[in-house]
């Protein structure tokens, strides 16, 4: 048989202990002794638990390793090229991260170089930008809810940021 702790040996010499206090206190004070020595000793076995347990160890927080960024003082330009990525995926994907920005880009280009407002005068900006390519950035129409593959054709997107540059 294995030896007893010394932890397992503390709590039988308690509750020895803690039952000696109670008969004796019943044998002095009849029953409302009874209840006051049990309380006590319910009362410092609940201390003696929360004091011998030991203390959660301190989370050790490990500093965060910067992640390498090849671009890294090209924010804007990653930013760019990540939302001109989601244009293949789907309809619904060009038509809610990309078009948005190939729509400000135009409605800048049409401002600045031409004095177009392309919502205010969507004829003149359909003009400058070209009847085949303007059904992709004509910002009257609604959004495909379509999330199937394929999206917006490389060809076609390739073809609407060259126009938009040329603006």
């Amino acid at each position: 048989m294995r030896e007893p702790t010394r932890n397992r040996r503390a709590g039988q010499v308690l509750l020895s202990v803690a039952g000696l206090v109670l008969v004796i206190a019943y044998s002095f004070a009849g029953p409302g002794g009874l209840l006051l020595a049990l309380s006590t000793v319910t009362i410092a076995s609940i201390t003696a638990v929360v004091l011998g347990v030991p203390a959660a160890p301190s989370r050790r927080i490990r500093p965060r390793r910067p992640v390498p960024v090849d671009n890294a003082p090209f924010r804007t330009y990653r930013h760019v090229a990540e939302q001109l990525s989601w244009a293949g995926v789907s309809p619904r994907h060009y038509d809610v991260v990309t078009r948005p920005m190939l729509q400000r880009v135009m409605a800048s280009r049409l401002a600045d170089r031409h004095g177009i407002d392309a919502h205010a005068n969507p004829q003149a900006a359909r003009d400058l930008v070209g009847s085949d390519l303007w059904p992709w950035l004509d910002p009257r129409r609604d959004a495909d809810g379509s999330s199937r593959p394929p999206g917006l054709d490389p060809r076609t997107l390739s073809a609407l940021v060259e126009r938009l540059e040329a603006l």
